[in-house]
C-alpha cells in the first residue's frame, strides 16, 4: 500500500487548498471551508497531519475515524473542515491513481 509523504496547504483567510502527496509522487487536491480558511489550515497541520503522515491510505474511513478519536477533545468545526479538505484530496489522489473520475469511485457515473 502507498503511504502519504506530505501535506501542504495554500491558504489565506478566504480560501484554502490542501495538496497531499504519496510516496510515488502522485498528488491529490482538496479544499477546506472558505470561512477562516487560514485557521482551518493550521488545524489541519496540527491535528490531522500528525496522524496521517506516513500512513497507508488503503482505508480512508478508518484513517479519518482515527483522527477523530485521537483529537476527541477538540471536535469543533475547524477540525471537521480540516478533515474535509484532507478527505477530498485523498479522493482526488485515488481517482488519479486509478485513472477514473472520483464519481465512479463513489459508485456514480460521470456526466
Amino acid at each position: 500500500m502507498i503511504r502519504i509523504t506530505s501535506i501542504e496547504t495554500f491558504c489565506n483567510e478566504f480560501v484554502g487548498f490542501v495538496r497531499v502527496t504519496d510516496e510515488t509522487g502522485s498528488q491529490g487536491w482538496g479544499q477546506v471551508s472558505t470561512y477562516h480558511s487560514d485557521i482551518t489550515c493550521q488545524v489541519l497541520h496540527r491535528q490531522v497531519a500528525p496522524w496521517v503522515l506516513g500512513v497507508q491510505i488503503s482505508d480512508l474511513d478508518d484513517l479519518l475515524d482515527l483522527v477523530t478519536e485521537r483529537e476527541h477533545k477538540f471536535p469543533g468545526s475547524y477540525l471537521r473542515r480540516a478533515i474535509g479538505g484532507f478527505d477530498t484530496a485523498i479522493w482526488d489522489l485515488r481517482g488519479k491513481q486509478s485513472q477514473k473520475p472520483v464519481v465512479e469511485l463513489l459508485g456514480g457515473k460521470a456526466g
